[in-house]
């Protein structure tokens, strides 16, 4: 009797190993697969942004709303980028604004950001993009803020200010070839 027992328990064992394994080979592939599958979108997706067809936008702006991850957020800037090749900045100001919302990395929404106030300064909207500036709370930036208040404050025709902030862009920037932009930025104002 105690040899059945003992047959029967290591029986149930290996059964509920058996279900086991099954219920984990089927559920771990479908995780994979959906990650490969939202990849595959995010490409045909971009595809489709860089044709030159425009009616494949409202195809992408919805793979954004549904896809509130980092595969939203690449193809609202690249959407951006592209609404702004056609100088429709309304529309790509929404796109980097409602990708903003739900991206959690900081590096990526200083990103945003930085174009969000570019777009403000190309529509004169000084003030808007200089607050969006006053965001972003990383020293990682400054370079690229202080450079940007400088634009911002040229086009409201404060010479005395933009300098001030290309100065202190140009102390800060790395890049050789950014600090040769802003020393001719720099020369420029001071002739």
């Amino acid at each position: 009797m105690f040899n059945i027992l003992k047959k029967s328990i290591i029986f149930f064992i290996l059964f509920l190993l058996f279900i086991l394994c099954i219920f984990f080979y089927w559920k771990y592939p479908s995780v994979i697969y959906k990650k490969n599958l939202e990849s595959l979108k995010y490409a045909e997706i971009i595809k489709k942004i860089n044709q030159k067809n425009t009616k494949n936008f409202n195809e992408v702006e919805n793979f954004i709303i549904q896809n509130n991850n980092i595969y939203g957020t690449l193809a609202a800037l690249s959407l951006a980028k592209k609404y702004v090749l056609y100088n429709n900045l309304d529309k790509a100001f929404i796109q980097l604004k409602n990708s903003l919302k739900y991206t959690q990395e900081e590096n990526l929404k200083n990103f945003l950001k930085l174009n969000m106030a570019k777009i403000q300064i190309q529509k004169n909207k000084n003030n808007e993009a200089l607050n969006i500036l006053l965001t972003i709370k990383n020293y990682n930036w400054n370079n690229m803020i202080e450079n940007m208040k400088g634009d911002i404050f040229i086009n409201k025709n404060n010479k005395k200010e933009a300098l001030k902030h290309w100065e202190k862009s140009f102390l800060i920037e790395d890049s050789n070839a950014s600090k040769e932009i802003i020393n001719m930025k720099i020369n420029e104002l001071k002739k």
